[in-house]
């Protein structure tokens, strides 16, 4: 499932045909926000689902289904946020071991597989970078969630070696960090992982997450769809590639940006 963009003017491209436009950035700065759109890799059969973490600690199950089946169309503004993001994670993953940083982990389930990145386990901690354009007051659920899954995959070893969960959140003027509990939540992933595949096999999306947020969902007329029974799943048996690396998780995760109006972004997590 190629990724396709959205033009200021419009229109809607691939990223290779908006590399080859070229005509909102100049080439150096179209290059780099479109190298991860622009790499193919050949899709692997699986015998079941293959999950990423952020898929099965999302707010809503509905909307991580809707992301995997349904064709998602970004604005280059979305690659800037991504691109941006990543920069920060890599100035502070520098000055680590390569071994302690975007630490790979799977967990096989009965129905699916659970892989994970985790951003940086260094001197006792497991670390869990978010960028964002305004800091929390408290960490966000998910992202706590999301941490936990990533200590849970650990193996018994490596959880006793773990003195503490960090999440650390960036904007562009400041920094905040929260210290949350260590806590094993493989029932939850399981749990939830489950529920996605049997949507998946079934075509019927997941009861749906109901919140105030439900309103700026990228996905609401599909949901709705969904609420009347009226929900077909797109002809396509072409499922989106779960993420080979950190960046590429974060890239999947359904983004939590709200525009409240032309002038006010509430928020942008990843």
């Amino acid at each position: 499932m190629g990724t396709k963009i959205r033009c200021p003017n419009g229109d809607i491209k691939t990223a290779e045909e908006c590399l080859e436009c070229g005509k909102c950035y100049p080439p150096p700065v179209m290059r780099k926000l479109l190298a991860g759109p622009l790499k193919r890799r050949s899709k692997k059969k699986r015998d079941k689902p293959r999950f990423g973490v952020t898929r099965v600690t999302a707010e809503c199950l509905r909307k991580s289904y809707f992301d995997m089946v349904e064709e998602v169309i970004h604005s280059l503004d979305k690659f800037w946020i991504f691109s941006r993001g990543h920069a920060i994670h890599d100035f502070i993953q520098a000055d680590m071991p390569k071994e302690d940083v975007e630490v790979f982990k799977q967990v096989n389930f009965a129905l699916f597989d659970l892989i994970g990145f985790i951003d940086a386990v260094h001197e006792g901690v497991l670390y869990e970078f978010k960028t964002t354009a305004n800091l929390p007051e408290m960490p966000q659920e998910h992202h706590i969630l999301q941490s936990q899954a990533y200590f849970s995959m650990l193996s018994p070893e490596e959880q006793a070696k773990i003195d503490k969960i960090s999440i650390i959140y960036f904007s562009l003027s400041n920094i905040k960090h929260f210290e949350i509990p260590k806590r094993i939540i493989t029932p939850f992933l399981e749990a939830n992982g489950t529920i996605l595949a049997q949507a998946l096999k079934t075509g019927e999306p997941p009861m749906k997450t109901k919140s105030w947020l439900c309103k700026f969902c990228e996905f609401k007329e599909q949901c709705e769809a969904a609420d009347r029974g009226e929900y077909v799943v797109p002809n396509s048996e072409e499922k989106k590639e779960e993420p080979q690396n950190k960046k590429e998780e974060e890239a999947n995760t359904p983004s939590v940006t709200y525009q409240i109006s032309e002038q006010k972004t509430l928020a942008t997590i990843f």
